[in-house]
């Protein structure tokens, strides 16, 4: 991909290879020949080996080469961005030589293998080179750039390796004396989306209530956790508590516990956001090589190449990977158990992971439970038509898919009983102190919230002024067409022709709509973000119905593509760092 030779293309009547794989570019009529009736893409035989044998099998060859570098230049690239924003921080350093020091073996191998000079050893050299390069690069960062304000995720986690502690250790244990399950081990350091209930002492038979208030806080009206309302004055309180959690699916905090047993609450969350958000570009990179060679989008190398730049840097993924805070993260770490999920799922080829995947990509961020339907189409429509036969293998691969699901799904469900006292109640309602008016009044959830959040999405635009800072950005975002212009052609895809190229195309705007209509429903239109992040738990999918829709990628095409980088590296240089560029109002 990163080569800039010319994709091997053959003719329609030539044999294709003993992989049975087809190369990028080839005509669009090709795939359809040769593909299984239960198939959607043609794939050889390792493809449905076990991982373990699949990953001996790619180190032993040069396919393991480009992602890697896919990952070594988002790493060099989102951690520059992340020092920029370090405005006083921002002196010479030693550390700065790890970028060259990356870029290096990057350009080195990238221009070995332009001039098809470079030996296997050689190229492997290079590969080596980078991986120095980036452990240090990494490691340096975490020494120069600080954790975000907002580290739900952390005071989570701590919680989370102090409750396991507790089991056996005593002094852990008494650190736990009267708290409640997942109850935070200290206050949080300011009131931004922690979620809290009032534990109130009325004395003698009145007893204790728990829930939030209505009215003022401190008198008047209180809702109870099982959702009755009382009256409750102020004078009859002997005693208040306020309890605070962490709403946001745990998954994240998770997957922090062994590092914030280290670090504790100097955990940096920037640092781990933007190893994420690498990864998650070399992961489109596979799913969109995995289409191409298999047949599904005939997309050259270089259609990738532009496809995946265009993800990883013209997109809310940019200036979402270089914040930290638990909004962005949980978004960016979607992103990365999605593009595993897909990987997975395409023609149930790996069904228990792909199940794992979803699974923790639903325990990071909640919509991401309704692309199932992305797996269960293969399971009731193999080759994109009605299953007519084998269907007890396909049940079986649907139970795998099922087990990690309902393992996790049930985890979540009962935190959400022990933590407040609802299957249901995630927690969201009670972000304030359960002070939000319009979550009293309407809830997480109604159409009352539709058309502020459809502007948000579509319409929403900045404002232009003759004076300086000449442009001014509300802080509830842009139109997704305006931070990615190359998204208009979403609308224009070449004739469907064949049946698994119609069944592609109308699941993965399924998928889209089933995630987005949530967000579109939701209270929050996002604030405060640059453009709009809820696309985060779809773009993914956005950027494979651009693959699937071969058409050609013009030059139009690709200054769009440049004109998103711009507009998104901006918005992760200034978002949150130079106020003069935003307002909280909503532009209309």
């Amino acid at each position: 991909m990163i080569s800039m030779r010319p994709s091997t293309t053959r003719s329609p009547d030539t044999p294709s290879p003993k992989s049975m794989r087809h190369e990028p570019g080839d005509p669009y009529e090709s795939p359809e020949r040769e593909l299984p009736d239960d198939r959607t893409i043609v794939t050889d035989e390792s493809q449905d080996k076990s991982w373990w044998v699949r990953i001996k099998s790619a180190l032993a060859g040069d396919d393991w080469h480009v992602p890697l570098l896919w990952f070594g230049l988002a790493s060099v690239v989102f951690l520059i961005l992340a020092c920029v924003r370090e405005v006083n921080q921002w002196q010479w350093s030693w550390g700065y030589l790890w970028f060259p020091a990356a870029l290096a073996p990057i350009a080195t191998y990238v221009g070995l293998d332009y001039w098809e000079r470079a030996t296997e050893w050689g190229k492997r050299a290079c590969l080596v080179g980078l991986v120095v390069a980036l452990g240090g690069m990494y490691a340096w960062g975490l020494g120069f750039t600080s954790p975000s304000n907002n580290l739900h995720f952390v005071y989570l986690a701590d919680t989370m390796n102090t409750m396991v502690e507790a089991t056996f250790d005593a002094e852990a244990a008494s650190k736990r004396d009267g708290k409640e399950p997942f109850e935070l081990n200290r206050h949080p350091p300011h009131q931004n989306d922690w979620a809290s209930y009032w534990e109130l002492d009325l004395g003698g038979e009145s007893g204790t209530y728990r829930g939030i208030w209505l009215d003022d806080q401190g008198d008047g009206r209180f809702k109870t956790l099982a959702g009755d309302v009382v009256y409750i004055d102020s004078t009859n309180i002997e005693s208040r508590n306020q309890r605070y959690f962490v709403s946001f699916p745990p998954a994240p905090s998770v997957l922090m516990m062994p590092f914030v047993a280290v670090t504790g609450y100097d955990f940096n969350d920037v640092v781990w956001t933007i190893f994420f958000a690498a990864l998650n570009v070399m992961l489109m990179y596979l799913v969109l090589r995995l289409l191409a060679v298999g047949g599904r989008t005939g997309r050259s190398r270089r259609d990738n190449l532009w496809l995946t730049l265009l993800f990883g840097f013209g997109t809310a993924h940019l200036w979402c990977s270089v914040l930290g805070e638990v909004w962005f993260t949980a978004l960016v770490m979607g992103v990365t158990f999605t593009l595993l999920y897909m990987y997975c799922a395409i023609d149930m080829r790996h069904p228990f992971w792909a199940g794992l995947w979803l699974a923790l990509g639903f325990a990071t961020r909640t919509p991401l439970l309704f692309t199932a339907i992305f797996f269960f189409a293969f399971v009731f429509f193999p080759g994109g038509r009605w299953r007519q036969e084998k269907w007890g293998e396909a049940l079986w691969r649907l139970a795998l898919f099922c087990l990690p699901c309902l393992i996790v799904g049930c985890s979540l469900l009962w935190m959400n009983v022990v933590r407040f006292h609802s299957i249901t109640e995630f927690g969201h309602t009670y972000l304030a102190a359960g002070s939000l008016e319009r979550i009293q009044t309407y809830g997480l959830f109604n159409i009352h919230f539709l058309s502020k959040n459809l502007s948000a999405l579509l319409t929403l635009l900045p404002r232009f002024q003759p004076e300086h800072p000449y442009v001014i950005v509300s802080k509830h975002g842009m139109s997704l067409f305006l931070t990615t212009p190359v998204f208009f052609y979403l609308f224009l895809p070449e004739e469907r022709k064949s049946t698994v190229d119609r069944f592609w195309w109308r699941l993965l705007w399924s998928v889209v709509a089933v995630t987005a209509i949530p967000a579109l429903l939701y209270q929050n239109t996002g604030f405060a973000q640059f453009g709009y992040r809820f696309a985060m738990d779809y773009l993914p999918y956005l950027i494979v119905i651009l693959a699937v829709s071969r058409r050609p990628l013009s030059w139009l095409f690709k200054v769009c593509v440049v004109v998103g980088w711009i507009v998104n590296g901006f918005g992760a240089v200034t978002f949150k760092e130079a106020g003069v560029f935003y307002q909280n109002g909503f532009f209309i």
